[in-house]
């Protein structure tokens, strides 16, 4: 048993090892798998910061809130001081001076 191991290790020692390791590919054809286009990389890259650009404009002028006052804000600034003249015509009134019945006097 242990001499078939040996025997069987001794084979494997003396085939190539080769056929495990892929076959080596000249560097023209890797340039060509690797870069197929000829567009290069700081070009593209520039040309995505100007679309992005442009989207961040585009999303702040969407976004970007109106300048003039709404018909909501005017009605409600104007049923705030409504509110606040009641109020302050309650308060005048709870402060007035008013004269009660007139006291009989003790002689």
């Amino acid at each position: 048993m242990v001499l078939l191991f040996l025997a069987l290790v001794g084979l494997t020692s003396l085939t190539p090892t080769s056929a495990f390791v892929p076959a080596p590919t000249p560097f023209r054809v890797l340039s060509s798998v690797i870069s197929p286009t000829t567009t290069s990389l700081p070009a593209s890259r520039v040309n995505a910061k100007k679309e992005k650009r442009q989207r961040n404009k585009d999303n702040m002028r969407k976004f970007q809130r109106k300048r003039g006052s709404s018909r909501r804000r005017l009605m409600k600034k104007v049923a705030s001081n409504a509110q606040r003249q009641g109020e302050m015509e309650f308060v005048a009134k709870l402060f007035q001076h008013v004269e009660g019945p007139a006291e009989p006097e003790i002689r």
